[in-house]
């Protein structure tokens, strides 16, 4: 269970694991993008695609296992502003989390081209294979990894600063909870 002073390890773990594949994930995905056609592109897309929809399911995991695990408290001295915008971070980065990994579901399949996830299991196409559908799927996709880039800088430098401003526990609570 969470304690009043850090996160459980199983909080912990997933969100660490979530931030390492979603680095790896936007490393593959703009390697991918500037590679020419070719069947290590394919792969490289497959490989993207792939981990989208594993981050989807860990979202999923993660969302269940917070909604049964209370919260720790905020740290004493947080203002109602600092909370609010704590929790609308933490939310907007859930949704984009999963907006990004739906768009991009959406992109692949109105994409001629059908994929298997993990190249084992075709992915069922929750919409046609459309030019026009794969183009406004795409641009929403990008939009949105730059506005989920945007509020992750902004979650990273509030981390930053409660750990070295303020002198608190939020960061270590995430890092390596309670010693």
């Amino acid at each position: 269970m969470n304690t009043n002073r850090s996160w459980n390890a199983v909080a912990r773990g997933l969100h660490w694991l979530m931030a390492v594949l979603i680095l790896l994930q936007g490393l593959v995905g703009w390697i991918a993008q500037e590679m020419e056609r070719s069947p290590a592109r394919v792969d490289a897309m497959t490989f993207h695609k792939s981990l989208g929809l594993t981050l989807l399911l860990l979202l999923l995991l993660r969302l269940a296992w917070r909604w049964t695990h209370p919260v720790p408290p905020p740290p004493g001295g947080s203002s109602t502003r600092e909370i609010r915008l704590a929790r609308l971070t933490h939310f907007a980065l859930y949704l984009l989390v999963g907006a990004i990994a739906l768009s991009g579901w959406v992109a692949a399949s109105a994409y001629v081209v059908p994929w298997k996830l993990w190249w084992l299991m075709r992915m069922p196409r929750i919409v046609a294979p459309d030019k026009a559908t794969y183009d406004l799927a795409s641009g929403v996709h990008d939009a949105l990894v730059a506005v989920f880039l945007a509020i992750l800088a902004v979650h990273v430098a509030a981390a930053l600063w409660h750990h070295f401003v303020k002198h608190d526990r939020v960061l270590i609570a995430m890092w390596r909870g309670e010693r």
